[in-house]
């Protein structure tokens, strides 16, 4: 018979004995490393599912609650400002950060600006978002309500519904663009240009602010 016998005397002392058919074998180990391996034997698989296309980022807390970040696919979108419908509105590029709850409810919505790199990496540069509805990388979402989350596959739908949202003059601030314009001229200005436009003439950059710092749920001031 095979077995291990782990003694603990008064001290903290820690001594093992194997006992390997028959043969018998001691030795004394330090109390972390004891530790260490009862963390080790401790490992709890999680299965996500199908998780939404574009995901760059998925987290899951013990209390259930997850968080994922999505990359936005398109150059342009429908976006509207008071009474006013901008078509096929061009983008610069996009990310968006979510948290759902054991129970699917979305909340802490994110959004952020990446510079235009070939891929994204977690030292990706982040700019400030010119518009309305975001204060710092935090979305407000106002009296829009936030659909519940069916499934994790289902969040790729949310950012279409984010930027579906009416815009006004809510956390907009016209020091984040490099031409200090009001809401409504930046838009008009931006509607008929290419979304490089947005890197040459417009974004104003965070110091110090990476993808990974909007991965991490770290402000951006």
């Amino acid at each position: 018979m095979n077995e291990m016998l782990i003694r603990i005397n008064e001290n903290g002392e820690v001594a093992v004995e194997e006992n390997y058919d028959g043969v018998k074998s001691f030795k004394r180990i330090e109390a972390d490393t004891l530790l260490n391996c009862i963390g080790l034997s401790r490992t709890q698989t999680i299965y996500t599912g199908l998780l939404p296309k574009n995901c760059i980022s998925y987290s899951h807390e013990d209390n259930g609650d997850k968080g994922v970040c999505l990359m936005f696919p398109e150059s342009k979108a429908d976006i509207s400002y008071y009474d006013t419908a901008y078509y096929d509105f061009p983008l610069p590029r996009l990310v968006f950060g979510f948290r759902v709850s054991s129970e699917g409810r979305v909340y802490g919505c994110r959004m952020g600006v990446t510079a235009k790199d070939d891929m994204l990496r977690p030292t990706t540069k982040m700019y400030k978002y010119p518009f309305s509805n975001v204060s710092g990388f935090d979305i407000c979402t106002g009296n829009n309500s936030m659909p519940k989350c069916k499934s994790m596959h289902s969040l790729s739908s949310l950012p279409y519904y984010i930027l579906s949202m009416p815009n006004n003059d809510d956390h907009f601030s016209h020091v984040n663009n490099k031409s200090g314009l009001g809401m409504r001229e930046l838009l008009e200005l931006l509607k008929d240009k290419e979304p490089e436009y947005y890197y040459s003439d417009i974004l104003v950059p965070y110091q110090n602010v990476t993808l990974n710092d909007f991965i991490n749920n770290r402000s951006a001031c």
